[in-house]
């Protein structure tokens, strides 16, 4: 994926930048989200990342990136109907409603949008990443920015009801496992961490 993006980038014409930061990361450490979040190539650490707040005409995209994230990312973790029972339990409607509270920000990837997270008040609630484009850092910046941003409100600890792909990338940002619990979407069972960090 890395040479096609290098391939596009010298082969299109130059176009107007979009007025929004411009993130280029600094080389994480290897951890995992529901998109694997190590670095595979190193040339992923020069691409530039764009992380924004939510816009209206980004929701048509989200569910492709839950859905794919959940489907693919975390097939090694949950069996078919598992997956399929998770990648069901948000429609479009009810995951426009679930953002319109608390803070949404996307992550754009050479124009297209390739991840998306979400907290309200203390409670990381998602951080997904499309497979094609993990494992350069994305669900990093992602969950720093909301990170950040709670230390900026006075929010003292995070919560997270982390998947079993997603265990690994919340502990290495520094959250702690109160032990395993069940979800159940549409009958089926998901094993998930309820994970915690403290912020002061």
């Amino acid at each position: 994926m890395i040479g096609q993006w290098l391939q596009r980038l010298f082969r299109r014409t130059h176009r107007p930048a979009k007025p929004a930061i411009v993130i280029t990361p600094a080389p994480p450490t290897p951890a995992g989200n529901d998109a694997t979040d190590a670095v595979d190539d190193p040339l992923a650490l020069f691409l530039p990342f764009q992380i924004r707040p939510l816009e209206s005409a980004d929701l048509g995209e989200l569910l492709g990136v839950f859905r794919e994230a959940i489907q693919i990312s975390a097939a090694d973790q949950y069996d078919q109907q598992q997956r399929d029972a998770w990648s069901r339990a948000q429609s479009h409607e009810s995951l426009i409603s679930a953002l319109s509270e608390g803070e949404a920000v996307v992550a754009e990837w050479d124009d297209a949008l390739v991840g998306f997270a979400h907290r309200v008040n203390g409670y990381i609630n998602m951080v997904f990443v499309h497979p094609d484009a993990s494992r350069v850092g994305i669900a990093t910046l992602l969950y720093q920015h909301l990170e950040d941003s709670a230390r900026v409100e006075g929010i003292t600890e995070l919560n997270a009801h982390a998947s079993l792909t997603a265990h690994d990338f919340f502990h290495f940002m520094g959250f702690t496992s109160e032990g395993q619990e069940d979800a159940e979407r549409d009958g089926v069972r998901l094993p998930r961490h309820h994970m915690r960090k403290s912020l002061v």
